[in-house]
């Protein structure tokens, strides 16, 4: 039961972004709101299960790139740096900002995930540095600028109302930006 109650919050969410209510889910599973309220005691309660799940399922996505032997290095901490959960597809930057001011509990797991699950990627990166692929740089620093900008991302998304730039997208071009940076290489000839 608790499993089809976050399925069909995750539709809402889909629909109405945050603001979707108890009502509406219960009514798209033709139940009272009594019944899912002894399954969660409360929306945050619900929105904290599915951004639990969420990064679950991020940390599922992330061991499978890493032991993808198809892919290269690079594309393996590409992906991982821009993984984001399925279920959960926000549909734009807003709504991470709406979960950061809206629901403290929930943005908590998200926030320790996003300050915390960074074992992966040091894998990565020390392997890299190991066979010559990636320099050595201070992966403090790195990991802080990750964090940063896309934190800074969702507030100015916010605050500018700019629409249309999904999580998914801003997250590829931090990611892009970050591994290549911005200075294009020349060749010597």
């Amino acid at each position: 039961m608790k499993e089809s109650i976050i399925q069909a919050a995750v539709t809402e969410i889909g629909y109405r972004g945050l603001k979707f209510s108890i009502r509406d889910v219960t009514a798209r599973l033709g139940m009272s709101t009594k019944t899912l309220y002894q399954h969660f005691s409360s929306k945050e309660a619900l929105v904290s299960a599915i951004i639990q799940q969420s990064v679950q399922e991020m940390r599922a996505m992330e061991r499978r790139i890493r032991e993808d032997e198809t892919l290269s290095l690079r594309e393996k901490l590409r992906q991982s740096l821009a993984v984001l959960p399925v279920g959960l597809a926000f549909k734009d930057l807003r709504m991470l900002d709406e979960l950061r001011t809206g629901y403290p509990k929930a943005w908590g797991y998200a926030d320790e995930y996003m300050r915390e699950g960074w074992d992966g990627i040091r894998q990565l990166i020390e392997e890299g540095v190991q066979s010559g692929e990636v320099k050595p740089f201070n992966f403090e620093i790195f990991m802080q600028m990750y964090i940063g900008s896309l934190y800074r991302l969702t507030e100015y998304v916010s605050v500018s109302r700019h629409d249309g730039l999904t999580l998914q997208e801003a997250l590829g071009e931090i990611v892009d930006i970050l591994l290549s940076g911005i200075i294009e290489e020349r060749r010597m000839e």
